[in-house]
């Protein structure tokens, strides 16, 4: 039996697909384990499309390139999030709101692939992301996991 949800839960950083496809065994596997749990569960992930942007082309085959716009576009496993004017203005006031000065008084914002991929998830009212990203600022009430194998065990325990 399949659920349908009415918005996303889980959002997908770029590295857990780079991870899927290209990944060898010991990272790839617990990736490919949520993966199939969220082909079960429609409507549980997403994804933005800048996802496409980060792993493409990066791919180390044709492929490796075909598989990318499987798992992501041709799938449905993952709903797409455009990336459009509305969310890169949101997306500028987000780096300005989680910018921090250091200790030499510069001011460091969030890098925009980074922020973008966290505004999308806010938009998609998720509540976890999965991502290996130690660098993401995130808003109260949006949790990273790690795509390790401790990290998407935490992960499964809080899928609705």
């Amino acid at each position: 039996m399949t659920d349908s949800f009415d918005h996303p839960f889980v959002y997908v950083d770029a590295n857990p697909f780079i991870y899927f496809v290209e990944g060898d065994t010991d990272i790839a596997e617990p990736v490919r384990g949520i993966f199939e749990l969220l082909k079960t569960r429609p409507g549980l992930g997403v994804t933005s499309e800048l996802t496409l942007a980060e792993v493409l082309p990066k791919a180390r085959s044709p492929i490796h390139h075909r598989n990318f716009v499987e798992l992501i576009v041709s799938s449905k496993v993952f709903g797409l999030v455009p990336v459009d004017r509305d969310l890169l203005l949101e997306t500028a006031d987000y780096r300005r709101a989680a910018s921090r000065t250091d200790i030499d008084g510069r001011r460091i914002m969030p890098k925009l692939p980074d922020a973008i991929h966290v505004v999308s998830a806010v938009r998609s009212r998720c509540r976890a992301i999965l991502s290996n990203d130690d660098r993401l600022t995130l808003p109260p009430g949006l949790q990273r996991f790690k795509p390790d194998v401790g990290g998407i065990a935490e992960l499964v325990e809080v899928l609705p």
